[in-house]
């Protein structure tokens, strides 16, 4: 019975260490922006296809993403929020706020 015990612990860690390990590698390739004092920060962003690019408003004002080549574009994003956006295709995409269009960036794809 003690065997068993230790068998089915032993089973269980090592499920438990294969979903963390599935995890890190299923957030590689994602990236990060943080909006604040109206900028992109960084303001070219890299991303893995289909990886998550989140955008994080440290404003007051809200804010909205706008991928016109790929007609992609997250909700408005209000202070204190986060949005997401993916894009498959790799390559170089320009964006714009669409509340305030001097403000622009680059998500490259690869």
């Amino acid at each position: 019975m003690r065997l068993s015990k230790q068998a089915g612990v032993a089973a269980l860690l090592g499920a438990l260490t294969g979903l963390a390990l599935s995890s890190q590698i299923a957030a590689q390739g994602a990236a990060a922006v943080t909006i604040a004092g109206f900028k992109f920060a960084p303001d070219t962003v890299t991303a893995a296809p289909n990886a998550a690019i989140t955008w994080t408003n440290k404003d007051s004002a809200p804010h909205q993403v706008v991928v016109s080549a790929k007609n992609l574009k997250t909700p408005v994003i209000n202070g204190g929020q986060s949005a997401d956006l993916k894009i498959a295709e790799a390559g170089s995409y320009d964006y714009v706020c669409g509340i305030h269009p001097s403000m622009t960036g680059k998500i490259v794809i690869k």
